[in-house]
């Protein structure tokens, strides 16, 4: 671990502690908010770099450690099993993330870029009016920092027949993820040590004006000619799909030993 991961570690490691009945943005994020002014400068200070600007190693893995943190508060607006998370409402949630500089972003329109899948319905009756997936429940918001996307809103979908493979969209195994109640996760800092495990890049996606970037840092584009085949036996369109999607949403072939880390792709922001 980087020391410039301590305050959330410690703050991570303090949810993980609190009691069922704690309300933990009294207690612990209203008062790190007041403690910490340097990490809500940084990262405000971060939201404004141009995305030409290189991130240096120690700032990804600041970004990494606050994703550790943020994915354990989700816990607390998502279903399945196991710990419900610290007790926290989404207002507070809201309050302590747009504290630390992250912006709210209200996408009314579905995108894999903006949105994660958590609820699937199946429209049975084929209809040229409707849109292929749309919308009907966010359960929680999109965060920005800047250009870059933070998190993306967990929501629930209706689609249109074959659009989608319910069981598989909202069951697969979610990649560049550490933490979900409702569905298995796989990350870069799975099978390494309490410590070093910290020591993981983040995953950076940016909105460019009228184009979305998925991955930036990915040392293979999925778009240039002359791609190397896949290692995992997946076509070009299934490695688009694992991409964007951060999991699979149609293919059927097994996820469970998949390392889609290295890939990047740029498309239009019309891009569903």
């Amino acid at each position: 671990m980087d020391p410039c991961q301590l305050p959330y570690r410690q703050l991570f490691d303090a949810l993980n502690q609190s009691s069922p009945a704690e309300d933990v943005f009294q207690t612990l994020l209203q008062p790190w908010l007041q403690t910490h002014a340097q990490e809500r400068e940084w990262l405000q200070a971060f939201g404004s770099r141009s995305f030409a600007e290189p991130i240096v190693i120690e700032d990804s893995w600041r970004l990494y450690a606050l994703s550790r943190v943020n994915q354990l508060l989700l816990l607390a607006f998502q279903s399945g099993e196991g710990w419900e998370g610290p007790a926290l409402t989404l207002p507070d949630y809201q309050a302590f993330m747009t504290g630390l500089g992250c912006r709210i972003a209200d996408e009314t329109e579905y995108s894999p870029f903006f949105h994660e899948i958590v609820e699937v319905t199946e429209e049975r009756v084929r209809s040229s009016r409707r849109k292929r997936i749309e919308l009907t429940r966010v359960d929680w918001p999109t965060l920005m920092l800047g250009t870059m996307m933070f998190s993306r809103a967990g929501v629930a979908v209706s689609c249109a027949f074959g659009a989608l493979q319910p069981e598989i969209a909202t069951s697969s195994t979610l990649h560049w993820a550490c933490q979900r109640r409702y569905r298995r996760t796989s990350d870069l800092s799975d099978g390494w040590g309490s410590n070093s495990q910290w020591r993981t890049t983040f995953r950076c996606d940016h909105v460019l004006g009228d184009e979305l970037i998925f991955n930036a840092d990915g040392k293979h584009d999925l778009s240039a000619p002359g791609l190397p085949a896949s290692e995992y036996d997946l076509t070009l369109a299934e490695r688009i799909e694992l991409l964007t999607h951060r999991c699979f949403v149609r293919c059927e072939k097994p996820d469970d030993d998949l390392h889609p880390y290295g890939d990047r792709i740029r498309v239009p922001r019309d891009f569903r």
